[in-house]
């Protein structure tokens, strides 16, 4: 299955910048890091019945099952690794998660700011990185495992999360 179109179908109303920055959960020298890229080709203009003239971003093949998440009020998710690589789109919710062995840390709003790429899995992070939800309403999530093609194309805009204009608008 195509992800072509999966920035539009979740945040119809968005207003797209020249490409999709997003917070990536990744690793170096076996510890999780966070840092802010930016996909690489751009959005290009959709040809897609439906959606021509639009604009559309390609982010990959989905690899195994995608699943959709609940989580309570205050949730505390602990200290883990990602289990897979794999896109987490927060619906709604907030969800703050901060490093073993670090002060960096990222606060991601469920809606058209909330798609994160998590790729600190074990085999490349030794503790992983930690999970709260720490607002008053459930936080929801789509979490969707990336296919055979694996990360996609990016150039690295800084360490730490996105931030601010740096995000969708």
């Amino acid at each position: 299955m195509r992800l072509q179109t999966l920035i539009q179908f979740i945040f119809p109303s968005a207003i797209l910048a020249q490409s999709l920055n997003v917070t990536v959960l990744g690793a170096r020298h076996h510890r999780s890091t966070l840092e802010c890229w930016a996909l690489v080709p751009g959005f290009q203009t959709s040809a897609q019945p439906g959606q021509v003239g639009t604009a559309a971003l390609n982010l990959g093949d989905v690899g195994g099952n995608a699943s959709f998440a609940v989580l309570p009020a205050g949730f505390d998710g602990g200290r883990h690794n990602a289990p897979a690589l794999q896109w987490v789109v927060y619906l709604s919710g907030l969800a703050h998660i901060t490093l073993p062995n670090s002060t960096t840390e990222a606060w991601i709003e469920g809606g058209k700011n909330g798609v994160i790429l998590a790729l600190d899995t074990a085999n490349v992070s030794a503790l992983g990185h930690f999970t709260t939800y720490p607002s008053r309403e459930r936080t929801t999530a789509m979490l969707i495992p990336l296919g055979e093609e694996g990360v996609p194309r990016h150039r690295v805009l800084h360490a730490g999360p996105c931030r601010g204009e740096e995000l969708l608008v």
